[in-house]
């Protein structure tokens, strides 16, 4: 009682002290709810329509597209390495998809429209979606190209099997690309579904469009009759910009024709890009070219070939295995010098300009061989390497004797069927040797015939049915090491630049004083978080504390600090902001804007005294008189060409109608251009052989229309209703 009565005492206390607990667990709960919806924020990379992206999905989906892209290139016979502006590349790719199928998918689900599993069996029975030729290669013909339903299911059917049977034969190379086709397979048919529901949303466009004969007889006839006319013009640049005065009432009254030109659906930054690429010295070069001279000396004295290459570090690794010219594609340099070669040559150390590498290579031998291989083999399963080899000589000899292959395959559990085996499938460099082993002896099978193939790890009884187009193969070491810049070169560059840098610290003097000292400024107005990559044209660098900086803390005026980037650390980069940009319209008065507006008002002006010059002449003689003026002979134009004259060199659309509209043996009027006043004389016209279906016509017209208002209704949504938000350059 007496603890009773001390609380209600103190009851004021009491509820005061247990409000202010309570306010400090609320608070501290919302609190964490802050720093939770910030951290969530923080790694998303952006949104369509609301819907957010994390880091995780995206990065998933770059990685998933980077797999297929490293399987492609091993079946081109390159080593399925990714170069950092490949995955760059591939970055950018993966945004630009994700965004374009948001946005069909929600204007599809507004319709009611989706991909059903039947529509999807359809296209894979017919096998010809853009979205399937990427695995045809692998599930086709491989003399058609053509993808096949059946292998792609027999696959899938198999997979689990034929994986287990991979690692229970410890054959890692194999259980690897099992699962990058699968892989592959997986990401093919996502892409499938996209393509279908883009093609359906395009249909609507397609199909909601009718044409009559009337327009398809025009369309027809603008195609078909063919003119040939004298054409005199008076250039704009024949008008000296001297005399031509621009106001800002001027633009301001352009700026509404004009505006949509100008609008981002994000902020955008207006920069200017000093950007130094750093660049190997003649001591480099000289440097190197020592050190491949050193290797080719080992290669003509004929050292272990295999040793000299992996020592080397050289960019192509070795494969003891004789390959086609196809394999070469993305080394033409050694591609050409191939044929030239006897065998066991030496090639003298070269300068490679096309991939900036210092080169040797000798040829070790040259043969025929088949570039398709049609066979089947049974893998040995005894316990160990000894028993596998005695059991794969009794399959053989079983065979020899006149068993069943497909008997003695289900025997061991094995598939019955054969496989195509070209060049394009297993061509790269690098191979493991036992994997060139196998190869090799797969060459050296003739068809008909079967053999046991076995290494350390296993062994196989192969037997080989066919084998189509024989070609010239080539078993090469190459040293090729690439040409980079030293320490040295980088440090006196990096002390040359902030040297400038400490003298010229604001955008005026940078700007004044960067040509004297051998640097240039690069204008990039407009600059994007959607422009993820920088542009080539300022070096190609892969920085992004750059792009976090002018996003997220810059003002206009503002020079940042130097960075250190690029793709091979080889860029210096400082970036100037111009001006900031909301997410909008540009205004008038905006650098960019301002500089078009100039351009526009200037060519109308322009226009203006080229048609006071000429408004006397009566014919193309007449306007030839005038100051200026160009003359010019243009045959078999037609409405949906884009004729231009020389001395003006720009297409001109409204040219194009003039001649058209204008019969023959009559002189146009005048007629202002993008580039010039022209006047016209038609001097003859022929109708070309191509006769007029009124039906396929229209239907064609009709497309083109559909297809013009796709697009346009497409760039629409994902300018002004997809709410685009892009935080890639955080990432």
């Amino acid at each position: 009682m007496a603890a009773l009565q001390k609380i209600r005492s103190k009851g004021a206390l009491l509820v005061t002290v247990l409000g202010l607990a309570l306010f400090a667990f609320i608070a501290e709960e919302f609190f964490r709810s802050i720093e939770t919806t910030k951290n969530t924020e923080r790694n998303q990379v952006g949104e369509v329509y609301g819907e957010k992206l994390s880091i995780q999905d995206f990065q998933n989906m770059v990685d998933e597209q980077s797999d297929v892209m490293k399987l492609q290139m091993r079946m081109q016979g390159q080593d399925g390495n990714l170069t950092d502006q490949q995955t760059e590349q591939i970055r950018e790719q993966v945004w630009q998809q994700y965004v374009q199928n948001k946005v069909i998918e929600h204007e599809c689900e507004g319709l009611g429209l989706y991909v059903t599993d039947g529509e999807l069996q359809e296209a894979l029975r017919q096998g010809t979606a853009q979205s399937l030729q990427m695995v045809a290669g692998i599930f086709g013909n491989p003399q058609t190209g053509r993808f096949d339903l059946a292998q792609l299911q027999q696959f899938l059917k198999d997979y689990t099997k034929t994986i287990a049977q991979a690692q229970q034969a410890q054959n890692a190379d194999a259980v690897e690309q099992l699962q990058m086709v699968k892989k592959l397979w997986d990401f093919s048919e996502k892409q499938l579904r996209n393509e279908l529901l883009n093609n359906k949303y395009n249909m609507l466009f397609a199909m909601g469009f009718i044409s009559n004969e009337v327009s398809a007889k025009m369309n027809f006839d603008e195609r078909s009759i063919e003119k040939n006319a004298q054409v005199a013009a008076i250039p704009y640049a024949s008008i000296n910009d001297k005399d031509i005065q621009v106001t800002d009432a001027d633009l301001k009254e352009v700026y509404d024709q004009y505006k949509d030109n100008f609008y981002s659906p994000v902020e955008t930054r207006d920069i200017k890009v000093i950007d130094v690429n750093v660049v190997a010295s003649a001591t480099d070069r000289a440097a190197l070219t020592q050190k491949v001279q050193g290797f080719q000396q080992q290669l003509q004295n004929g050292e272990d070939v295999a040793n000299v290459v992996r020592t080397s570090n050289s960019n192509v690794q070795y494969s003891n295995l004789a390959l086609s010219k196809q394999a070469f594609q993305r080394m033409p340099d050694v591609a050409s010098a191939l044929d030239s070669m006897a065998v066991g040559s030496v090639k003298a150390t070269y300068y490679n300009a096309s991939d900036n590498t210092i080169n040797t290579l000798k040829l070790i031998s040259k043969e025929q061989a088949p570039d398709s291989i049609l066979y089947r083999q049974i893998a040995a399963t005894a316990a160990t390497p000894e028993a596998r080899k005695a059991q794969a000589d009794s399959i053989l000899n079983a065979l020899k004797n006149g068993a069943s292959f497909a008997e003695l395959a289900k025997k061991y559990q094995q598939r019955t069927d054969s496989v195509w085996l070209t060049s394009n499938q297993y061509e790269s460099f690098g191979l493991p040797e036992e994997n060139a082993m196998y190869l090799r002896s797969l060459y050296g099978i003739s068809a008909g015939s079967a053999q046991v193939i076995s290494n350390e790890q296993g062994a196989a009884v192969v037997q080989v049915l066919d084998r189509k187009k024989m070609v010239e193969k080539y078993n090469v070491a190459v040293v090729k090491l690439p040409l980079e810049f030293s320490k040295k070169t980088y440090e006196d560059e990096l002390s040359r630049f902030n040297r400038f840098l400490a003298q010229n610290k604001d955008i005026t003097s940078i700007e004044k004083n960067a040509a004297k000292n051998g640097y240039m400024v690069a204008d990039v107005p407009g600059y994007s978080p959607m422009q993820n990559l920088i542009p080539a044209r300022i070096g190609g660098s892969q920085a992004k504390d750059w792009a976090r900086w002018i996003f997220d803390e810059a003002k206009a005026g503002d020079v940042s600090r130097l960075y250190e980037c690029g793709r091979s650390n080889d860029h210096l980069l400082v970036v100037l902001v111009k001006a900031t940009n909301k997410k909008g319209y540009l205004p008038w008065d905006n650098a960019q804007v301002k500089e078009f507006l100039t351009e526009v008002v200037k060519q109308n002006k322009k226009a203006e005294k080229a048609m006071a010059l000429a408004k006397s002449a009566k014919t193309v003689a007449d306007m030839q008189k005038i100051k200026g003026a160009v003359m010019a002979t243009l045959t078999a134009q037609s409405f949906a060409s884009y004729p231009q004259v020389t001395g003006v060199n720009v297409p001109e659309p409204v040219l194009a109608g003039v001649i058209a509209k204008t019969a023959a043996g009559k002189t146009s009027g005048l007629v202002k251009g993008a580039a010039a006043v022209y006047m016209v004389q038609v001097t003859g016209q022929a109708k070309t052989s191509e006769q007029f279906n009124a039906q396929n016509e229209q239907t064609q017209l009709a497309q083109m229309i559909g297809q013009r208002c796709y697009q346009g209704v497409f760039s629409y949504l994902m300018l002004h209703e997809a709410d685009l938000v892009d935080h890639r350059y955080e990432f």
